[in-house]
């Protein structure tokens, strides 16, 4: 048993030996796995010395205390060495629950969070009353649900529904209108061209290019939407 720390840091040395230099460890730099195996090596022949002399009982609860102290180490140095994708899922879960809210970011862009399925949904006003848009570039024009348009203060009844726009569900027709302002975190563009789709005909309404090429720029970085006005 007195041979179990050495073969322990053999072990260590063989695995730091096979994988290739700069390839984290089970999250680990070599250099912090290789100070992490001597610890526990060092805790294991500590305890197997004080064995010998406490006797089978107590030298149990003192193991007991050593792996909950070993099991909470490791979670730490877990959760340091993944904090990034840690943060990035509760990010996600946020976005989740509260789709979209904008983040003002140090230069004044506005920052979106990527929800679970990939899209970005944005907490956005029109004409001052908040709508939940669907961030996409393949759109010409933002699109308007009818129950968005109305309680933007547009009676979608009596609308022109003469222009033919592609949705997920198949062709829908949709009028023209314009919004006097669409605004997205610290961003306002106004007088916007838009689309009001049909009754029924869309489930989500779009913020489409006609919002987009108003801005300075617009992209995905590190999985986060980024809006800057212009």
């Amino acid at each position: 048993m007195r041979l179990l720390p050495l073969l322990m840091l053999i072990g260590a040395g063989a695995l730091l030996a096979l994988i290739p230099q700069g390839q984290p460890i089970f999250g680990l730099d070599h250099g912090l796995f290789m100070r992490v195996a001597f610890g526990v090596s060092f805790a294991l022949w500590f305890l197997l010395g004080a064995g010998r002399r406490l006797g089978g009982a107590r030298v149990s609860a003192v193991v007991a205390g050593a792996v909950t102290w070993v099991a909470l180490f490791v979670g730490l140095v877990g959760l340091y060495s993944y904090r990034r994708e840690f943060a990035d899922l509760t990010e996600r879960v946020i976005a989740e629950l509260e789709p979209g809210e904008p983040q003002i970011g140090a230069g004044g862009e506005v920052i979106v969070n990527r929800r679970f399925g990939g899209e970005f949904v944005i907490a956005a006003k029109i004409n001052g009353i908040a709508a939940s848009l669907l961030f996409d570039t393949g759109a010409s024009s933002v699109v308007l649900t009818a129950e968005d348009a109305r309680r933007a203060g547009i009676n979608p009844v009596g609308l022109d529904y003469s222009v033919e726009v592609a949705t997920a569900n198949g062709a829908a027709a949709a009028a023209e209108v314009r919004l006097p302002s669409v605004s997205v975190g610290t961003i306002t563009v106004k007088n916007v061209r838009a689309l009001v789709a049909r009754p029924g005909a869309l489930s989500q309404s779009l913020l489409g290019m006609t919002f987009l090429e108003k801005l300075k720029s617009y992209g995905v970085e590190r999985g986060k939407l980024v809006l800057k006005g212009a």
